[in-house]
């Protein structure tokens, strides 16, 4: 993923895994890497509907396809949307069995100078709009690079943003909801005097 993709870099935040797809000659065709959801999207929020504690309780729900690599080699028709079909397939289930709970959306970044989304179309994703060109630089930080991606979405379970805007998820999916520490009331000045 260092080596040959455009970003030259292979960091993923928060829960994540790492795919490789495999040919049936046992060559590494193509490379994948999931993490957390980006903290917010003004066009996800719209699409899901969900509230601002909805957001806090069941982001984690989501997953991003934060890096998609298919390798140098032989080209092979379709093997971008295959390998993004495939695995989002299996995505839920394997995200249960390494982070203790599945996820029922995926989203995914393009970069509209470089790629059209053709394979994330073919795939069944949905686009729903560009970012306004901000990148995540800390925990809750974030700086302009006046990029803007297009942001794709795949439902991964039937309804899933029905679900994830639902008052209350269905009891096999309600232990799945995290629960974050609760919000400070205090203003900027506020917590300022307290540090000082």
């Amino acid at each position: 993923m260092s080596e040959h993709h455009y970003l030259r870099d292979a960091t993923l935040v928060g829960e994540c895994l790492r795919y490789v797809a495999v040919s049936p000659d046992g060559d590494w065709v193509a490379l994948l890497g999931w993490a957390s959801a980006a903290w917010h999207l003004r066009e996800r929020e719209a699409w899901l509907g969900w509230s601002l504690e909805q957001r806090r309780r069941r982001l984690r729900l989501v997953a991003q396809n934060a890096r998609f690599l298919i390798l140098p080699g032989e080209a092979c028709p379709n093997l971008a949307s295959r390998v993004l079909g495939l695995c989002c397939q299996r995505l839920s289930e394997d995200w249960q069995l390494v982070h203790g709970h599945g996820v029922l959306l995926a989203e995914s970044f393009v970069d509209p100078a470089r790629f059209l989304g053709t394979c994330y179309r073919a795939a069944g994703w949905q686009a729903l709009g560009r970012t306004k060109g901000f990148a995540r630089a800390g925990r809750e930080y974030y700086v302009a690079h006046h990029q803007p991606k297009e942001l794709w979405v795949r439902p991964l379970a039937p309804a899933a943003a029905t679900l994830l805007r639902a008052p209350a998820l269905p009891p096999a999916l309600a232990a799945w909801e995290a629960s974050p520490p609760p919000r400070s009331s205090l203003g900027a000045a506020e917590l300022a005097s307290l540090r000082a």
